[in-house]
């Protein structure tokens, strides 16, 4: 996929979920990187990068450096998440400031409806996905990264290595059909509402999106340089 192309994609992937788009509370970027790592798919993907680091470390290093296996889980993750959130922070800022230079028409009442009391229930609902969607971008890249720069570490990305015990965990789908069947029932006009201008928000979001990439950029430029933090724990890179 073309660069420009790709950055247009994840951007979209990360402010946009199904009705509620970027509607959500707002937090940032690295307290939704934290908390998405917190979640129980967060935390499964973190388990899978423990699997990964303990097969792909050099063990005689690990020896020189006293590092033990039941380390490596957590200081792996502790580098994803601290690349994670320059990869999100780096490809929303831009975006960022490009919305609150043209606000969408109908941002005001859009905050009003958020403390409606269904829109409250709908949007933390949705929060697992919004989670899944930061993992999954985050672990995607990195596994690129590594990939594209001979990091000599297995990948985690489940739907880059086919793992269906990880896929399984993602809780995107499930969570898209209770946000179908929530909004379906529902009488609330005001979630209605709050749903009708937020898709109308997720298409004025899109076309700041694609207006405000810089085609040199690639997800890719946000993980330069994560192979020294990964040296540390005795990955090594390389053919």
């Amino acid at each position: 996929m073309h660069s420009s192309r790709r950055l247009i994609v994840i951007a979209l992937l990360l402010t946009q979920t199904p009705f509620a788009s970027a509607q959500a509370p707002e937090k940032d970027k690295a307290t939704r990187v934290r908390e998405a790592f917190a979640s129980p798919y967060g935390k499964a993907m973190t388990a899978e990068l423990g699997k990964s680091l303990r097969s792909s470390a050099d063990p005689a290093c690990l020896a020189d450096k006293g590092i033990n296996a039941d380390q490596l889980e957590p200081r792996g993750r502790d580098i994803v998440i601290k690349w994670g959130t320059r990869l999100v922070e780096g490809l929303l800022a831009p975006i960022d400031r490009q919305i609150s230079a043209k606000p969408f028409a109908g941002t005001a009442e859009l905050e009003r409806l958020k403390g409606n009391a269904d829109v409250k229930r709908y949007l933390a609902m949705e929060e697992p996905m919004r989670q899944a969607k930061v993992l999954d971008v985050v672990f995607e890249n990195f596994d690129r990264y590594n990939l594209v720069r001979c990091v000599r570490l297995r990948a985690v990305y489940p739907l880059g290595t086919g793992n269906e015990d990880l896929l399984r965990l993602n809780p995107s789908d499930a969570t898209e059909e209770a946000l179908d069947k929530f909004a379906g029932d529902s009488r609330s006009k005001a979630l209605k509402r709050f749903l009708q201008l937020s898709e109308q928000a997720a298409t004025a979001e899109a076309a700041i999106i694609k207006a405000s990439q810089t085609p040199s950029m690639t997800p890719l430029n946000f993980f330069e340089g994560v192979e020294a933090d990964l040296a540390e724990l005795c990955i090594r890179t390389g053919k």
